[in-house]
């Protein structure tokens, strides 16, 4: 008797997983985020380096508030001039 390395039938095995069902994936709390604007409201993306992007999360949490916040407040002071 020898020992061998085991093999896979490659073509049952792709079988058998594209008729397999997928178990239902588990509620993470980036699934309960909302990607959409509330009624009135729309959405912006922006794009930031990272660094600033740090100095800005850094300031909610010293605030106590959201990114979106801050940066609502910033624009709203801005365009109240």
């Amino acid at each position: 008797m020898s020992l061998g390395k085991p093999t896979l039938n490659k073509a049952a095995a792709a079988v058998a997983f594209a008729e397999s069902k997928p178990e239902p994936a588990k509620a993470s709390p980036a699934d309960k985020r909302v990607f959409y604007a509330p009624e009135g409201y729309r959405r912006l993306t922006i794009n930031l380096k990272e660094d600033f992007h740090k100095k800005l999360r850094l300031m909610a949490v010293e605030q106590d508030c959201t990114v979106t916040d801050i940066i609502v407040g910033l624009v709203s002071k801005e365009l109240n001039k």
